[in-house]
């Protein structure tokens, strides 16, 4: 994998490349390869909750 992103660090601008399948896309999303993708769905779904960034919706 070839692709690269620039990463804002305290001693500057870096850039960096991947090192397996995951990505980030043109809008601001990212993809995940199949060896990250279940571990990094549950740091996400945890940080959501620990934020408390979602409403219970009761019908």
């Amino acid at each position: 994998m070839t692709e690269q992103y620039a990463k804002w660090t305290v001693e500057g601008d870096k850039k960096t490349k991947w090192i397996c399948g995951c990505f980030l896309t043109a809008d601001d999303y990212f993809k995940f390869c199949k060896n990250h993708n279940d571990i990094l769905k549950k740091a996400i779904q945890t940080q959501i909750d620990e934020l408390d960034m979602t409403l219970v919706i009761e019908d």
